[in-house]
């Protein structure tokens, strides 16, 4: 190959300077956007559950909240898409626990009960009680847990306090 002339430097330089911003601010806007569609998505995650006072009301007649009619089930709830999923689950006939899905050990999700064990996906073989307690290793603290009553066929979470 020969010699190329400084000018074509110059102009390849400043073509890939211009392009490297180009992409920059496009990704910006695509992030812009993005973050503007997952407002709107939350607020339709919010429209669907019932808040009264400060309370998330779970109806347990209602189809998709019937895996806490079990003891020993629960299931997860999106409440918005920038954090973990809330576990509920159902303890005992007069008792439902909610907590945070976000593992107290090194932060992945801990899934849906299974057998009345709660088992983190991180593989690292912490499991947690239907109430969000350590049952093994290596976490060391229990589950972020909200206060909860079960009155009649409903469950109310106060997940703001």
């Amino acid at each position: 190959m020969g010699h190329i002339p400084t000018d074509d430097l110059l102009n390849r330089r400043r073509f890939l300077s211009d392009s490297g911003r180009l992409l920059v601010m496009l990704s910006s806007f695509t992030t812009l956007v993005c973050a503007c569609t997952g407002e709107k998505k939350e607020e339709k995650i919010l429209a669907d559950l019932v808040l009264e006072e400060n309370k998330l009301v779970l109806d347990l007649k209602d189809n998709r909240f019937r895996a806490l009619n079990t003891i020993g089930n629960g299931l997860k709830l999106e409440i918005t898409r920038n954090e973990k999923p809330l576990l509920v689950t159902r303890v005992s006939k007069t008792q439902v626990a909610a907590f945070s899905s976000l593992c107290s050990h090194a932060g992945y999700e801990v899934m849906a009960p299974e057998h009345g064990v709660l088992v983190c996906a991180s593989g690292h073989g912490g499991s947690f009680d239907l109430e969000g307690r350590v049952l093994t290793g290596p976490p060391r603290s229990n589950l972020h847990s909200y206060p909860t009553q079960l009155i009649d066929n409903r469950v109310l979470i106060s997940l703001f306090l």
